[in-house]
């Protein structure tokens, strides 16, 4: 497996499988496609995107991981906004072994941090545990509707 950054080209391939990923169990996101295109351009246009790909052997894009590098006062943190790898690849190492070279590839760029949020009652919580990742204490992450 290798990453290296997501190119245009592969902005399609990549779309389809954040789809085929967050479309079913557990998320059952219902995506439209100007509402995904806007989404997608927002994380990974922006000047401090680093958006990420995993491929496999086969030079086939497995996953992806899109997000923000910010300069903090402890040094600089690489915020994951969307991890998500192929359903068909999932449960067999693939996304640890992403994180894994992430985290190498963030050491050579200087990055100190990597954050992220997710939901609680859902896999990935606890594949972000297993992968080293903690439950900040002093941190908490809020909502509020708008229409409120």
């Amino acid at each position: 497996m290798k990453v290296s950054i997501l190119q245009p080209s592969n902005h399609e391939d990549m779309k389809k499988l954040f789809l085929d990923v967050f479309s079913n169990d557990p998320w059952f996101d219902k995506w439209n496609s100007n509402q995904l295109d806007l989404y997608m351009k927002d994380l990974t246009e922006n000047n401090n995107s680093l958006s990420l790909a995993l491929f496999d052997e086969k030079e086939e894009l497995i996953g992806c991981s899109l997000g923000y590098i910010f300069n903090w006062w402890e040094g600089r943190e690489y915020f994951i906004k969307e991890f998500f790898i192929s359903r068909k690849k999932q449960s067999q190492g693939a996304g640890s072994t992403f994180l894994t070279l992430i985290k190498e590839r963030l050491r050579v760029e200087d990055v100190q941090h990597i954050t992220l949020a997710t939901e609680k009652d859902v896999p990935a919580y606890h594949f972000y545990q297993k992968n080293g990742f903690s439950v900040s204490e002093k941190s908490a992450f809020l909502v509020k509707r708008v229409s409120e």
